[in-house]
């Protein structure tokens, strides 16, 4: 009797618990219903668009990263080249020019196009975002526009993406 109790015990607790799993299953997709629709965006092919510039005046120099593209295996397989292109869009001469590149700022970590995957964006304060270097641009009168280059190591798990937000220095040229 003992016996047959104890296959009654168990039998009834495995019932238990299908009982629940089926509850959690149900209880998910009523949560988290299945997507019907995907998207997939080719996130290397972004990766080298223009940023837009501030559409604001400012009497004044007034300069604006207009482009940015990384050329990657350049100079060497173990590095990448990142080409900045800032303009004055002001109206005076800008001296004294400089940008930090950061090609990892705002990067997303995670693979977008793993669909179930998580991705987030990479916060300024991680050490990989503080990588960057300053680099210098000639003078630049009113409409005038530069191109210069950062070359930087290849981090093999993250992609370089567009130095947002970009940290610019300039003066106006003096006596103006």
């Amino acid at each position: 009797m003992l016996i047959i109790s104890f296959w009654i015990f168990i039998g009834c607790m495995l019932l238990w618990q299908f009982y629940q799993y089926d509850q959690g299953l149900t209880q998910e997709a009523i949560e988290h219903p299945k997507q019907e629709h995907f998207w997939f965006t080719n996130s290397v092919a972004n990766a080298s668009a223009p940023v837009a510039p501030s559409q604001q005046h400012i009497d004044g120099p007034n300069v604006q990263q207009v482009g940015f593209e990384v050329q990657k295996n350049t100079p060497n397989s173990a590095s990448f080249t990142c080409l900045v292109t800032l303009k004055n869009v002001g109206n005076a001469k800008a001296v004294g020019v400089q940008v930090n590149v950061r090609p990892f700022r705002g990067i997303t970590m995670g693979d977008v196009d793993a669909g179930h995957a998580k991705t987030a964006q990479i916060k300024d304060s991680d050490p990989l975002a503080q990588m960057g270097t300053w680099v210098t641009f000639p003078d630049l009168g009113p409409g005038e526009a530069s191109t210069q280059s950062a070359v930087f190591t290849i981090q093999s798990a993250y992609d370089p993406g567009t130095n947002p937000n970009p940290e610019i220095l300039f003066q106006p040229e003096k006596g103006h």
